[in-house]
């Protein structure tokens, strides 16, 4: 496939399943599969396996906050596991430039000045966002790259 013709790939990672399913059915909804490859993941752990892989590594990232992550031998739920990942992802040269659009339940703005200082391009929040317009801001931030 000639290099125009690649589908951009567009990444989310929440750990809810409802979120994956209508994240994926907007994009066959609006016809956006034709156009781009969504990749899903379920945790951090699979997220990053997907981003460290040059041949699956996304050029726009929907990432969650509010992950399951383990800490101290325990596994926990908390907004610092998409902060960290996001961290990580910003700061290797590898990975630097992928888009990334923490997409998240939090409205609190401490959460919000956070993912943009750590490097985010947007803050989508869950359920302000109807489906038309979850399709328009793909197709706005794919013409970007």
């Amino acid at each position: 496939m000639p290099e125009s013709n690649k589908k951009i790939k567009i990444l989310l990672v929440d750990d809810d399943e409802l979120i994956r399913i209508y994240f994926r059915d907007v994009f066959w909804i609006h016809g956006l599969e034709y156009k781009h490859e969504l990749l899903l993941a379920n945790n951090i752990k699979k997220a990053e396996e997907i981003i460290n892989n040059e041949e699956t590594r996304p050029q726009i990232i929907f990432l969650d906050l509010v992950m399951p992550i383990e800490r101290d031998g325990k596994i926990i739920t908390t907004p610092e596991a998409g902060l960290e990942t996001l961290k990580k992802i910003k700061s290797d040269p590898k990975t630097k430039n992928i888009k990334v659009i923490v997409f998240s339940g939090h409205k609190d703005e401490k959460f919000q000045e956070e993912a943009k200082r750590l490097g985010a391009e947007s803050y989508l929040i869950k359920g302000d966002n109807l489906p038309k317009e979850l399709a328009g801001f793909v197709e706005k931030i794919a013409l970007e790259i």
